[in-house]
């Protein structure tokens, strides 16, 4: 019998008040988009920009398999960890881009690409991080971090585009981190950085 992961995050709640508070943020930024949460069998993917297109990635035994290798490598340290998140996103978009069609994606896709199916903005990236995340936090493969709600900067009227991106939060200092994979091309690394740096940023 397969297990929900928002059966673990139940858990995790119960273990702890402060880390159930940030997924449950994060899983409201979901459902703002009808995005279910996450199982270990299935994420529901989104592309075409602002989640014009829904498609349910099923995954395997292997593919949990692949995750906990890759975030066992981050245990030690809080940098581990984020340096085994963003390995973990990058072979997530290599995991998905061939169901969703999206693995030629535009890096820091605009307007010229809104609405095209093989396309992703940072609606569709922040989306699907935090699906990610919110599955490696009910699989309990994040051992230093939270996951917070999505972050926005950028409001035109400040001369910067709107732009999205997922965030986690060190455990022991609060102190919060964007993990931005719309910046690069598909199955590369995600712009992993201090949330208040990426804040500054156009």
């Amino acid at each position: 019998m397969r297990l929900p992961v928002l059966c673990a995050l139940v858990f995790a709640l119960l273990q702890g008040g402060a880390a159930l508070a940030e997924d449950a943020d994060a899983a409201a930024y979901l459902s703002k988009y009808d995005v279910p949460l996450p199982t270990t069998s299935e994420v529901v993917v989104c592309h075409g920009f602002g989640c014009a297109y829904r498609t349910a990635v099923g995954l395997n035994s292997k593919d949990i398999a692949q995750l906990r290798e890759i975030l066992n490598k981050g245990q030690r340290t809080p940098s581990d960890e984020i340096n085994a998140i963003a390995n973990a996103v990058a072979w997530f978009e290599r995991r998905i881009g061939g169901v969703t069609g999206t693995r030629s994606r535009t890096p820091r896709a605009g307007p010229d690409q809104a609405g095209i199916r093989s396309e992703a903005d940072c609606i569709d990236e922040s989306v699907n991080t935090t699906s990610l995340l919110l599955l490696l936090s009910g699989l309990r493969l994040l051992k230093h971090h939270v996951v917070a709600g999505p972050e926005s900067r950028g409001y035109l009227i400040d001369m910067r585009y709107p732009h999205a991106t997922a965030v986690v939060a060190d455990l022991r200092t609060g102190s919060r981190w964007a993990i931005d994979p719309w910046t690069k091309r598909n199955g590369e690394r995600p712009d992993t950085l201090p949330l208040q740096r990426w804040m500054q940023g156009s």
